[in-house]
This record gives structure tokens, C-alpha cells and sequence, in this order.
């Protein structure tokens, strides 16, 4: 019953809107679900979200007020530099959020990639559900590694500082 539950978590892996959650049992198999409610409860703090493709909505800065209307507070909040709209926190979490998929599309690859290590075990229908998934992840790392770059091209643009970049 579970290889028939990875065979089919492995010829769909890019469902359109789940989130596919991954996570290592006891015994080092890494597992992968497609709901945080199917992540047995004492790997749920462990899980990682795979995938998550959507990038998330870029925060966009409000119409400054003027000065006279602002508590002194606020005036110096507003006194941070925004590059294309986004202040130092904005870029960071971009590009934290940018690293981490790409980092997270490389595991899954890796990991697929290392599966197919022994095949001596494995039935034709896994090896080649195994082959169609790794397809998907190429094709999703490839997607990642763009957008990674774009981010970076754009960045590069606005002269974000490198600092903000990590």
C-alpha cells in the first residue's frame, strides 16, 4: 500500500495548487505528502514545504504623507532608502525566499536522482514513475534557477546593495 502511495505521489509531484511537504522518518526515508494533515504528527515540526512555485506578492510602499502629518516616529521609518519599491527587508526576504526554493528544487532533485541508484529492487512502473518525476524537477529547477536569476538582473538594476542580497 505505501508504493503504491509514493508511485502516485511521484507521477503527479507538480500538482497545481497543493503544497507538497517532505520530510525524513526514523529510518533516513524521505517522505513526501501533499498536505501538512498527512505528515505523521511527529514529523509535522520537521516537514518542509517543497515546491511553492507562486512567488509571493512584493509588498508595495504606501504614498508618503507629509512630514506634517507624520509622528516623529514615523518620519525616521521613512527615511529608509527603497529600491524599486522595497526597503532592505523587502529585498531580503526576496531573496531569502528566491535561495530557498532554488535550494529546495535542487534537494528534490538529488534526491530522486539518488533513488535511481538501485534499481535491483524496483519495479519498472517505480523506475520510470521515478523518471517522469525527475523530468518535473528538472523542468522546476530550471524554472527556479530563472527566476533566481531574474531577481538578480533586477536587483542589479536598481543597485540594491549586495548586502540586502543574502
Amino acid at each position: 500500500m505505501k508504493k503504491l502511495l509514493v508511485i502516485l505521489l511521484l507521477l503527479y509531484p507538480l500538482t497545481a495548487q497543493a503544497e507538497m511537504y517532505q520530510w525524513t522518518d526514523g529510518s533516513g526515508t524521505v517522505n513526501f505528502a501533499e498536505g501538512l494533515g498527512s505528515v505523521p504528527k511527529k514529523y509535522r515540526k520537521k516537514a518542509k514545504v517543497v515546491g511553492g512555485e507562486e512567488e509571493a506578492p512584493a509588498p508595495r510602499a504606501a504614498a508618503p504623507a507629509s512630514d506634517s502629518d507624520k509622528p516623529k516616529g514615523e518620519e525616521q521609518k521613512s527615511a529608509k532608502k527603497l529600491y524599486g519599491g522595497k526597503d532592505e527587508a523587502g529585498w531580503r526576504r526576496e531573496f531569502l525566499k528566491a535561495n530557498s526554493d532554488l535550494e529546495n528544487a535542487q534537494l528534490e532533485l538529488s534526491t530522486l536522482q539518488g533513488r535511481l541508484a538501485d534499481t535491483s529492487k524496483m519495479s519498472r512502473s517505480e523506475y520510470l514513475a521515478i523518471q517522469n518525476s525527475i523530468r518535473h524537477a528538472e523542468t522546476r529547477l530550471q524554472t527556479q534557477q530563472r527566476r533566481f536569476d531574474e531577481l538578480r538582473e533586477k536587483a542589479d538594476r536598481l543597485d540594491v546593495p549586495a548586502e540586502y542580497r543574502k
